[in-house]
């Protein structure tokens, strides 16, 4: 009887047990599926698209038109133009006293005219032979010699007043009114900003990539303004030994002011373009011993996306962005954040879809 007892006990105990280890198991099986690693991630599709391989050099503008105006002959200055003005092409820039040029001049008129009627009373006299040819010679040469004089006096008196070469401003007056000037003593500066000169060095390295023509976008951020698109008027093909750079210069039309002398702006210069290929941002590479992958979204059958790691062939690359040549398909999607805390293989939430116009 006892023996009976006790096999019943056995077998509930039994019983139990194995109803504790099912329970147990099925708890752990739903820990481990609710357990299953998911990263917070952005993506981009990897579709076909233009790309500019682009040099960036910074460069500096110089105005075309800048000139150091020079006293051409002597005098006290009666007027003068001031810093800030804007003078027009033929405008006056500085008056001088005119009154000894004029009193020169009007001496030299009178000894050519003096000299002119001398020449024309000997000239019968040298037809018919009364006087010899070698003083009609003499006579003549005064005559010129008087001319040259005088056309030297009507010279100065225009130089008394000295007009503008071209359409500017002035940046700077080195003189002031009542003062005396001497020929080649500076007195103003004029500058004209509305054609510019960027002048810029290039790399010795693509010297045979870049030439006259060659697509160029101007970057003035740091002043708050949007690029400007211009073309390279000359590129040299000699190396600047110091630097190793080739000097390029490019021309733009400045009408609104926006760039000055001496002012830095950078310079976009467009090597080659690539077209229908596919560019991604740089910053989705992932680098492994391997060299470099990309993580690609592929969904299972219930339509869950996970993330596994592919490597790829890089090629060229400009600023934020590099061409993929070998290991993505046009239309891949691709991770573009959160790839540090992925794995291969990893399920992720798309958070995000990114577009490769966010990356310049």
């Amino acid at each position: 009887m006892k023996r009976t007892i006790w096999n019943i006990k056995s077998g509930f105990f039994t019983v139990l047990f194995l109803v504790f280890a099912i329970v147990s198991c099925e708890e752990q099986g739903n820990n481990a599926v609710n357990s299953e690693r998911e990263v917070m991630v952005e993506t981009m599709s990897a579709d076909p698209a233009a790309f500019e391989d682009i040099v960036r050099v910074t460069g500096t503008v110089e105005a075309i038109e800048d000139a150091m105006i020079s006293a051409e002959t002597s005098g006290r200055v009666l007027s003068i133009a001031d810093r800030g003005d804007r003078i027009r092409r033929g405008d006056i820039l500085m008056e001088l006293d005119d009154r000894m040029v004029r009193s020169g001049l009007e001496m030299a008129l009178a000894n050519y005219e003096l000299a002119e009627d001398a020449l024309q009373r000997q000239e019968p006299l040298a037809r018919d032979s009364i006087i010899s040819t070698l003083a009609f010679n003499q006579a003549r040469a005064q005559r010129d010699q008087a001319r040259s004089q005088l056309d030297q006096a009507r010279k100065q008196l225009k130089d008394t007043r000295m007009e503008a070469p071209f359409t500017g401003t002035i940046e700077d007056r080195m003189v002031n009114i009542g003062e005396l000037v001497s020929p080649g003593i500076p007195v103003l500066r004029l500058v004209n900003t509305q054609r510019v000169r960027i002048n810029a060095g290039v790399p010795e390295r693509y010297i045979n990539d870049i030439s006259q023509g060659s697509p160029v976008k101007i970057g003035l951020r740091s002043y708050g303004r949007e690029t400007i698109e211009a073309d390279v008027r000359y590129a040299s093909s000699v190396i600047v030994p110091e630097t190793r750079t080739f000097p390029i210069e490019v021309v733009i039309r400045n009408s609104e002011g926006l760039l000055k002398p001496e002012m830095v702006v950078d310079l976009s210069i467009t090597r080659s373009v690539l077209e229908d290929a596919v560019v991604v941002p740089r910053t989705a590479l992932v680098r492994d011993e391997i060299g470099m992958s990309l993580f690609v979204i592929k969904e299972n059958d219930e339509g869950v996306p996970y993330a596994f790691l592919r490597p790829v062939k890089t090629g060229l690359a400009s600023g934020s962005r590099i061409v993929i040549e070998e290991g993505i398909e046009p239309g891949e999607v691709i991770v573009v954040t959160g790839q540090t805390n992925l794995g291969d293989g990893d399920r992720v939430r798309v958070l995000n879809q990114r577009d490769l116009d966010a990356y310049k």
